[in-house]
């Protein structure tokens, strides 16, 4: 699999009742790949694929751009819901509240993803409730 067939696969099995745009933003650089709404939520997401190393101790590289690393912490400054979604072959690593800038290892990817449909409910919660995967474990609930 690679970040394309990722994205699609999720896009594929959201419900009509979140919108879903998936941003292609030439003029400005790290802005993130989609934007998922509801009437409860709104959450921007940042897609990587990765190969997680055959050795535990390695550090995974996520090619997180410094234009991106910019654009999230600044938009988590704000209190935006981001998130970076860390795809691989155990699930989805899915990196909220500036956890993105700390450095993961294979293992720790190999322990702390979760499965796809896991963060694609999660995806639904913030949207359609306002509630993130695990209440609130990621994404942060919308201001009232």
């Amino acid at each position: 699999m690679n970040e394309h067939s990722f994205v699609k696969s999720i896009h594929r099995v959201l419900p009509s009742s979140v919108y879903r745009w998936k941003i292609h933003d030439t003029y400005t650089g790290g802005v993130p790949d989609a934007l998922y709404a509801g009437p409860k939520g709104i959450v921007f997401v940042e897609y990587k694929w990765v190969k997680i190393p055959a050795r535990p101790k390695t550090l995974v590289n996520f090619n997180l751009s410094k234009l991106q690393l910019n654009w999230l912490n600044l938009f988590h400054m704000y209190g935006q819901s981001v998130i970076v979604a860390v795809g691989n072959d155990c699930g989805v690593l899915i990196l909220s509240k500036g956890q993105w800038n700390k450095s993961f290892t294979a293992e720790e990817v190999e322990r702390e993803s979760k499965p796809k449909k896991d963060f694609i409910n999660g995806l639904i919660g913030l949207t359609q409730d306002g509630i993130g995967y695990g209440n609130g474990g990621w994404g942060d609930a919308p201001r009232r």
